[in-house]
Formats: C-alpha cells, structure tokens, sequence
C-alpha cells in the first residue's frame, strides 16, 4: 500500500505517477513613503498535496476506489493521510478529483483510469462533525389565528402554532407530529 487517506486505500504498481506537495508563507507588502516596501508576515498558508496515479483492475478495483474518493469528498470531511512508511502528512479534504480513462470494456467497465487527486490541508481545530451553514433562509412557521391539532385551542396571529402543541401530561413542547400544523400554516420566512 502506498498512502491510506482515511480508509481509502491508495494501492498502485511501483510508486504514484507523480506528487506533489506545496506550501506557501503569506506577507503582507507596506507601501512606504520614499523608501522600499516593507514585508509582514501574516501566516504559513495550507500544504497542498497533488497526486497522480494510476488505477489498474490488475491490482485494485477502479471503479470502487474512484466511487470511495468521491463519496469521500461529497463528506466534506478531513482525513487523516498516512504513507506506506508510516509517515502521517495531517488532515486533508479532497478539493479536487480529475479522471481519465485509459482502458475501458466494450461494456464500459473500467480497466485502467488516472486519477488526478488534490488535497488541501484542514486546519487542526477543524471540526468534521459541525453542521454544515445553510445556503438558504430555513422555512419557518407562522399563525394567522388558525386552530391547532386541538379544536378548542386557538393560536393568536403572529405566534408559532410550536408554541401551543400540548402533550398528554399538559406540558408544552416542541415535538411536531404531521398533522399538528396544518399546510397552510407553513411559510417561507420573509429575512
């Protein structure tokens, strides 16, 4: 085996196609008056990890490895990456999966592909298992004066029908069952 990313296993002939690794050290340049700029350094920048391989059926499945590479990077998560030798680089996400198929069945199944893999180093304090940010505004619910799941209880305008769900024992909660707020009732918030 030459590299353990996670629990993908990087397993080739001989040695990757090629690797490369980078990284860079960021300085500020202050312009100053009549005088040479000065430099600040600001931080050491993420290592950058590129490999290129190739994937042959001979000695591995391409198509898995392909399949857990991608699943991999559709987490979003950081892996540990640890060589053959037992040398641990630290913790990577997949940036970017580039592929080329050099040998195909008459079915299409794959003999023999590239695979062109970026890694980017994750930072020590990144925490894998963090809810992802929305990209959108989450629904939320809103009462015009409408009836709970209970007839007798009538929700004033303006408060989440959440607030009036009862249960057996008559405490409040926000447990939500399907039919305790009616369709209607549910509406895209306006911030």
């Amino acid at each position: 085996m030459f590299a353990l990313l996670g629990e993908i296993p990087f397993q080739m002939v001989g040695s990757p196609e090629e690797l490369r690794d980078s990284r860079r050290y960021d300085y500020a340049e202050h312009r100053v008056v009549q005088a040479r700029p000065q430099l600040q350094w600001l931080a050491d920048d993420l290592m950058r990890i590129e490999l290129e391989m190739l994937l042959h059926s001979s000695f591995t499945d391409p198509a898995a490895n392909l399949l857990a590479l991608t699943e991999a990077a559709a987490a979003h998560s950081a892996l540990p990456l640890v060589f053959g030798n037992g040398d641990f680089r630290g913790y990577f996400v997949i940036s970017e999966i580039r592929t080329i198929s050099r040998q195909l069945s008459g079915s299409g199944a794959m003999f023999a592909i590239s695979v062109h893999l970026r890694l980017t180093e994750s930072p020590v304090d990144f925490d894998p298992t963090a809810p992802p940010v929305l990209p959108f505004i989450p629904l939320a619910l809103s009462s015009l004066s409408s009836r709970t799941s209970n007839p007798s209880v009538l929700v004033p305008a303006g408060v989440s029908a959440l607030a009036s769900i009862t249960l057996p024992a008559g405490s409040p909660s926000t447990i939500v069952l399907p039919d305790d707020i009616a369709p209607s009732a549910i509406v895209r918030s306006a911030l």
